[in-house]
């Protein structure tokens, strides 16, 4: 199965109808006014579903762990959002989940557990990681005594290629830390053959994946990757902020890790369950398998990956209608005063539905400021920030416009979009 599918295929109407109508604020903000949101990198538009479902349970006094009738209710929702992340994981029953309230705390967590467990000389990464990743791997490198190697970016396709990380493999090696879709260039990485690559140069590397970004928009297969840890952060797909979650493998999960007395080697959550998270997670999947179509008694990893199929094949097409444009609308590849970066390449390169954009006679914040005035919500990534300063400095850049739609959008939408860039755009007079 490809990492990632490269085939514009838009919703039908009927499905697209569907879709639109189970996300809160879609065509209007909070207030009332009209607007696109283009800023699902920043966290993502809400299902209603999963956010109902979720607080109707957070209402329940009882605690999952009880024996009386409420309290079983609770510890059969937790088993379900338990077996829908493993289905929506890849992964199988031998791993182990460890759930946070962040993704960035899972990444240090999981890091911690490598460097203070597995013998090495050093950690590999790469330069476009988030910093949740990136800054673990510095800090437990210097911890342990490793040394830290750090993988380069394609500057032209805005990634990093799996040889660059390979190259800087050893025997001594002990980690290997890679995210799956930079939240800045878009670029998707080709996580199986990062994994075939490094475990050729060792094969006793452990490997851990950054999916926050990818998840909303690609499938994760932990166990055809044979991935060792892989995280996601169910307010980037659709669901609410306040808790994450990290698939581990059987090596992985037997290490040496923080847990109370009782619990077993292979237990990593820590406190009470939280039904409601778990909850809200399978109403995202009910979500997913409803996009996909699939016939009743559909196994529920085949529907979850049907309904993440066709989310791909519409976001592409998004994609495709932003570079190429429309028969009425100039696309940002041939507009003038508008700099597309690395999502030019979209069909030589795997790609997420993000568009990092620079203009000639605005500054990216400037551009920011006027898309808002014309009822579109994107978000600027500068090198003055901790948080893209590594990143933009490392692809050749110091600032961009992060252009980041949702399935849930539509072609004349992405149309519409051209139309208010076109005219911001254009030289400021006076």
């Amino acid at each position: 199965m490809p990492l990632f599918a490269h085939d514009a295929v838009p919703f039908a109407p009927a499905t697209m109808q569907f879709v639109r109508g189970q996300f809160a604020y879609l065509e209007r903000d909070p207030h009332g006014a009209r607007r696109l949101f283009f800023e699902n990198s920043g966290g993502s538009l809400r299902l209603r579903k999963a956010s109902e479902r979720a607080l109707e349970i957070s209402h329940y006094p009882d605690g999952s762990s009880r024996p009386h009738k409420a309290a079983r209710e609770l510890a059969g929702l937790q088993d379900q959002g338990e077996a829908d992340l493993r289905a929506f994981f890849g992964g199988d029953a031998s791993g182990a989940l460890l759930p946070t309230a962040t993704a960035s705390q899972a990444m240090f967590v999981v890091i911690r557990a490598v460097a203070e467990n597995v013998s090495g000389t050093n950690i590999v990464t790469t330069a476009i990681e988030h910093p949740s990743s990136y800054d673990a791997c510095v800090r437990y490198a210097h911890r342990t005594g490793q040394e830290l190697r750090v993988a380069q970016p394609d500057r032209t396709t805005g990634g990093v290629d799996p040889s660059a990380i390979a190259d800087l493999v050893d025997s001594g090696t002990s980690l290997v830390s890679v995210i799956a879709t930079s939240n800045i260039s878009g670029t998707i990485t080709d996580i199986p053959a990062v994994i075939k690559a490094a475990r050729a140069k060792n094969p006793h590397v452990y490997t851990i994946v950054d999916a926050v970004q990818y998840a909303p928009h690609g499938v994760i297969d932990a166990t055809a990757w044979e991935v060792d840890a892989v995280n996601i952060a169910p307010y980037k797909m659709f669901g609410d902020r306040g808790h994450a979650f990290t698939y581990l493998s059987q090596r992985f999960a037997q290490l040496d890790h923080d847990r109370v007395g009782g619990a077993g080697n292979d237990t990593w959550a820590m406190g009470s369950a939280a039904p409601a998270a778990f909850a809200g997670f399978s109403a995202i999947m009910d979500y997913l398998v409803a996009v996909g179509g699939t016939r009743a008694g559909t196994g529920r990893r085949e529907g979850i990956v049907a309904g993440m199929r066709a989310i791909q094949g519409h976001e592409q097409a998004l994609l495709h209608t932003l570079i190429e444009g429309t028969a009425q609308q100039t696309g940002l590849r041939d507009m003038p005063g508008v700099h597309v970066h690395f999502a030019d390449r979209v069909a030589s390169s795997a790609r997420d539905l993000i568009v990092p954009l620079t203009f000639d006679h605005r500054s990216c914040a400037d551009a920011v400021r006027a898309y808002e005035e014309l009822g579109v919500i994107v978000y600027e990534r500068v090198a003055t920030s901790h948080y893209s300063e590594r990143i933009l400095r490392s692809l050749g850049l110091e600032e961009v416009v992060r252009v980041s739609p949702l399935h849930c959008h539509s072609l004349e939408e992405a149309e519409r979009f051209l139309t208010v860039t076109e005219k911001i755009a254009q030289p400021e007079t006076g």
